[in-house]
C-alpha cells in the first residue's frame, strides 16, 4: 500500500514509515473486523495547522472553526485491476498538540488515534449520524492496535 504524506508539520517520533506501517496495521484490523471490504491501493494523509483546517471545515461542513480531522473518503468502489484510493486524512497539529497536552500524551500518540479515526470515516462510518457504531469501532480497534 502507497501512503502519501504532505508534511508541513513535523511530528516528533512519527516517521513517514511509522504512518503507514501504523495504517496497514489499523486496516488489518480492520479486515479482521469485517469493517474493511477491500484492500487500498493508496492513502494520504496531509498535516495542517488551525487556519488551513478552519479553512477546510468551513468550506466541507459549514463549520467555521477548526476542528482535529477531516477524512475526505476516496473511491473504494473501483473496477477490478483499477487502483483502490482510501482517500485523504487531513489532520490538524495545532488542534492534535492542543489535544495531546490535554490527554497527557505525545503528539505521535494523539496523531496515531487522528489517523485511526479517519481511516474508519474513510470507510464510510460516520459517528455523527449512526446509532454509535463507530464509537464502538473506534475503541474496538484502539485495544487492538495498542492505543487503549
Amino acid at each position: 500500500m502507497s501512503v502519501t504524506v504532505d508534511v508541513r508539520g513535523a511530528v516528533r517520533g512519527l516517521t513517514h514509515r511509522d504512518i503507514e506501517t501504523f495504517i496497514a496495521s489499523c486496516l488489518a484490523r480492520l479486515r479482521a473486523e469485517n469493517a474493511l471490504v477491500r484492500q487500498p491501493d493508496e492513502a494520504s494523509v496531509v498535516f495542517v495547522g488551525d487556519a488551513d483546517m478552519k479553512r477546510l471545515n468551513r468550506a466541507w461542513r459549514g463549520k467555521n472553526r477548526t476542528t482535529d480531522v477531516l477524512t475526505f473518503e476516496g473511491d473504494l468502489d473501483t473496477p477490478p485491476g483499477a487502483p483502490v484510493s482510501l482517500g485523504e486524512i487531513v489532520i490538524c497539529l495545532d488542534q492534535a498538540g492542543r489535544q495531546a497536552r490535554e490527554q497527557q500524551h505525545s503528539l505521535a500518540t494523539e496523531v496515531r488515534y487522528l489517523l485511526l479515526h479517519g481511516l474508519i470515516h474513510a470507510l464510510g462510518f460516520d459517528h455523527e449520524t449512526d446509532d454509535g457504531e463507530m464509537n464502538a469501532l473506534e475503541l474496538r480497534m484502539r485495544r487492538r492496535v495498542g492505543l487503549a
